[in-house]
């Protein structure tokens, strides 16, 4: 894992395509005199792995996938500062909301850099095939993924798969003109072949590559870009050959999110206080008025904390004696009596005011199990209970069996227990889109919370969009077509 985490702190020496806009002698470069090394190809590999982290030490894609559900609200402190994150909350966001131009600009930055190394993976001289194959296969599994997150979010999106060497060719349709999701998803499911032939498993990986991208999280990944399809059948195989990669379900809930690199977790992003590499999970989720209390010495919460906090509809969900109830949700009271619930899934100490030194899962295996259960619930070929029965007989619940009325309605039971698992963690939004239920869901949510008077802003809920449109500087500065009712 120090080899991976070195590689992240090594200085990107290679210029992103935003800088050949400026076509000024000391902006234009081209990577001409770079990539000639296995050690070049390396440090912008690690590139590539920056931008993923960002998207969730920005906490972007909680943003995205959790803050537009109705697993989190956002306590209203009278602080406007961010409202921009109440309005993508309560889905009254404009174009030019910075959260929507952030979300876009990071992953097209994760493609930028990873076609640069695709690029030009052949010109160095590797050791082996094997390690060409690596780097290759790292580099296209992200630019999969970040295609697949602005394809998921924006509908009809830009598919680039060119690095952008000059301004005529970043000024081409490739990079401007928006291609149809449907063909954007064709073309993703053929990346990801090749990328599950690229990389190695997990088995496969030594120590010092431990937090590098392999097999299973290729498989993890066309499995998702399969159902948000609801392309179930085909995702089943995919599946099923995680089970037999050497995947498992830590004994304790805790330690899942607790501890690093270990069996439950297919693909996480990497952390390390001695290498400089934190993240802060913890501000922005405890109450406002908790001061040092929660945080500890020297750390206080935001003056809007709490951002995250968990709908009484998800923690309702939840059983006396379950686990991930007593770790994901907790309750702070403060000096005259009033309760506020607070999500801490991530409520890990800090290290240094601010800074946690913890890992954030962004494939795990309870993921897959769930995702093989509402598989086999649509499509057949298995048995979806007994998945469901093994992740709760982990949470410590005591009668872990389906009711009768759970089992009437399989594909219900799996999308609570997908909450109830995989709350805080960036699914719901998703899950909800993939399976149609987001106006319906989101309308309902929004209607309870606006009578509960836990809403910012005006027309809160008024107008659910599925799709997001793009930023509205790229539509001023690029001409993109705008999507419609945006």
């Amino acid at each position: 894992m120090k080899k991976y985490i070195n590689w992240i702190l090594m200085l990107l020496v290679f210029t992103s395509c935003d800088d050949f806009l400026d076509e000024t002698p000391e902006a234009y470069r081209t990577p001409q005199g770079f990539f000639e090394t296995v050690q070049e190809i390396d440090q912008a590999v690690a590139g590539i792995y920056v931008s993923n982290r960002s998207l969730y030490t920005e906490q972007l894609q909680l943003r995205f996938g959790e803050s537009r559900s109705d697993n989190t609200n956002i306590e209203s402190t009278g602080d406007s500062g961010g409202i921009d994150d109440d309005e993508l909350n309560e889905f009254t966001m404009q174009a030019n909301n910075s959260r929507i131009g952030n979300y876009w600009s990071t992953n097209y930055q994760g493609i930028s850099r990873a076609n640069f190394v695709l690029a030009n993976i052949n010109r160095p001289d590797y050791p082996t095939v094997e390690a060409k194959n690596f780097r290759e296969g790292e580099a296209l599994f992200f630019r999969t993924w970040f295609h697949f997150n602005l394809v998921r979010v924006f509908g009809d999106i830009p598919y680039v798969t060119k690095a952008g060497e000059t301004p005529e060719e970043i000024r081409s349709e490739e990079f401007l003109i928006r291609d149809p999701a449907d063909e954007v998803y064709a073309s993703l499911l053929v990346d990801a072949d090749k990328v599950i032939s690229l990389l190695p498993t997990p088995s496969a990986i030594k120590a010092d590559d431990k937090g590098r991208a392999t097999k299973g999280a290729a498989l993890m990944l066309k499995a998702k870009i399969h159902m948000a399809q609801q392309q179930y059948q085909q995702a089943i195989p995919l599946l099923e050959q995680i089970t037999t990669l050497g995947y498992g379900l830590l004994p304790n809930y805790v330690d899942v999110f607790k501890t690093k690199n270990h069996i439950e977790n297919i693909f996480e992003i990497q952390n390390s206080f001695p290498l400089g590499q934190t993240i802060d999970l913890f501000t922005n989720f405890v109450p406002s008025v908790s001061g040092e209390e929660i945080l500890g010495v020297g750390s206080t919460p935001n003056n809007r904390g709490n951002q995250f906090r968990p709908t009484q509809d998800l923690i309702d969900l939840y059983v006396d004696g379950d686990a991930r109830k007593d770790h994901n949700i907790s309750v702070y009271t403060d000096n005259v009596g009033n309760t506020y619930n607070w999500a801490s899934k991530f409520a890990f100490p800090f290290v240094e005011p601010g800074e946690q030194d913890i890992n954030v899962p962004m494939f795990r295996y309870a993921d897959a199990l769930l995702m093989l259960a509402e598989c086999y619930a649509e499509a057949g070929g298995g048995d979806p209970a007994t998945i469901i029965v093994t992740i709760r007989t982990r949470a410590g619940i005591t009668n872990p069996a389906l009711s009768a009325a759970e089992l009437a309605d399989i594909t219900k039971t799996i999308a609570d227990e997908r909450r109830r698992e995989l709350a805080f963690e960036g699914h719901r939004f998703f899950d909800l889109l993939r399976r149609n239920e987001l106006v319906s869901v989101m309308t309902a949510h929004g209607a309870q919370q606006v009578a509960d008077g836990l809403t910012v802003t005006a027309n809160a809920y008024q107008n659910i969009r599925v799709l997001v449109g793009i930023p509205q500087g790229q539509v001023d500065q690029f001409g993109f077509q705008q999507t419609d009712g945006w």
